[in-house]
């Protein structure tokens, strides 16, 4: 009688989405490589084959838009709060990759999703940290300091 699986199917479909290899897979979720084959065959997926990708297209192909404005993060979580991406063997903070590409530098501080949707990951949306001092700055000068 074969054993249990040591990760759930949904565990190794994310992480043929995302890219990765078999071997990769299997020494990650520690299980079978033959299962990770056959669950790679049943979703028609193509052998890995190792490619250089940008790290920008790596980004896009883990988003997806929302109907309400939103660019949702479809990639892994680490620690269920914080969106990354792995690219050529690095781990890239998600955020911190969309708000380079709409303000062409790197953030200071932590970033965050300014319009208050956890998974959105618009460039346009995210804010670092002097840009949240200066909306507070703004803010309390328009209402006062008793109204912040």
């Amino acid at each position: 009688m074969p054993g249990r699986p040591n990760s759930t199917r949904a565990d190794v479909v994310a992480l043929l989405q995302e890219g990765h290899s078999d071997k990769y897979i299997c020494r990650t979720l520690r299980t079978r490589p033959e299962r990770v084959a056959r669950i790679r065959a049943e979703l028609d997926l193509p052998r890995y084959q190792r490619t250089r990708v940008r790290l920008e297209d790596a980004w896009t192909a883990r988003t997806r838009p929302t109907g309400d404005g939103h660019l949702a993060w479809t990639g892994f979580w680490r620690e269920g709060v914080h969106p990354v991406i792995k690219n050529q063997g690095t781990e890239y903070a998600a955020r911190r990759i969309a708000f380079r590409l709409a303000n062409g530098r790197d953030p200071e501080g932590h970033v965050m999703a300014g319009c208050g949707w956890p998974p959105c990951v618009r460039p346009d949306h995210v804010e670092d940290q002097p840009m949240r001092e200066a909306l507070r700055t703004q803010y309390t000068a328009i209402f006062g300091a008793e109204a912040a």
